[in-house]
């Protein structure tokens, strides 16, 4: 029981005291109990559902004013003079602040916005596949990782942050055990109301996302015509008109069909 009051008060000291708990539960790694690292579908979201339900008095209408799935939405609770939240979930903060070079700028405002001494949220909760793929400027805000190695379990563990004496620029991060337990299903009301805002949710990011990747997949096209494009004069060969292959494509296509597509040739003015 003394570890979970301990897990308990930073959530409680936290609404009650004015100052910010980050949380983020993951699925991929293992620490204490034995995993299955899979990093989808074993309910990451359902217990970070549940924890907002309890922050947010119990209310499941609270719960879905606070979900966000993406950082304009969380930005929007974030407004100076609002009235101040016990509690907003990032759902799958990979898929929007993921850990890649260039962290865009506006996502390292948005970390340094939420580190601000008097937050408007006490309790902010993600949930990712795993630590290492969210962006490094998010990472740092993180004081709990709870893992959830299984359907319905939960792993608690507090990061911890040690003075490197021989790299004093550079803090040493652990971990430090607080508790695991067990959290239930959504009733399947609120789980169906969740499956709809998911889908609303990743309808906001798939038209871009569709976009770009079809940008990707026309320049990888052009750039494979590009490659086996060659140029070559047609000269006549023993009765024959015939043009000569490269050394490299001749042996590729040696004894084997090649279409040859025709151009018109250039004229020159």
């Amino acid at each position: 029981m003394r570890t979970e009051k301990q897990f308990a008060n930073y959530l409680h000291d936290a609404i009650n005291n004015n100052y910010l708990v980050t949380i983020l539960i993951t699925s991929q790694t293992q620490a204490k109990i034995k995993s299955q690292n899979l990093p989808f579908g074993l309910g990451k979201t359902t217990l970070a559902l549940w924890l907002s339900y309890y922050l947010n008095g119990e209310n499941w209408d609270n719960v879905f004013q606070t979900l966000c799935g993406n950082p304009y939405d969380l930005i929007t609770h974030l407004e100076p003079g609002e009235k101040r939240k016990n509690a907003c979930v990032w759902d799958a903060v990979q898929m929007t602040a993921p850990a890649e070079q260039g962290v865009p700028r506006v996502i390292r405002r948005l970390a340094s916005y939420l580190s601000d001494t008097r937050p408007e949220i006490a309790c902010l909760i993600m949930t990712g596949t795993n630590i290492n793929a969210i962006c490094a400027p998010l990472r740092k805000l993180i004081v709990f990782e709870v893992i959830v190695p299984a359907r319905g379990k939960y792993d608690i563990q507090k990061i911890t942050y040690h003075k490197n004496f021989a790299q004093p620029l550079i803090d040493l991060s652990r971990l430090k055990y607080f508790e695991h337990g067990d959290f239930p299903k959504l009733p399947n009301d609120v789980y169906e109301r969740y499956e709809k805002w998911r889908v609303s949710n990743k309808l906001k990011l798939y038209p871009a996302l569709k976009d770009e990747l079809q940008s990707y997949i026309k320049q990888h096209e052009e750039k494979v015509l590009e490659s086996n494009t060659f140029e070559g004069n047609v000269i006549k060969e023993g009765g024959h008109y015939v043009i000569r292959l490269p050394e490299s494509i001749g042996k590729e296509y040696h004894r084997k069909k090649l279409e040859i597509m025709l151009n018109p040739p250039a004229t020159t003015s």
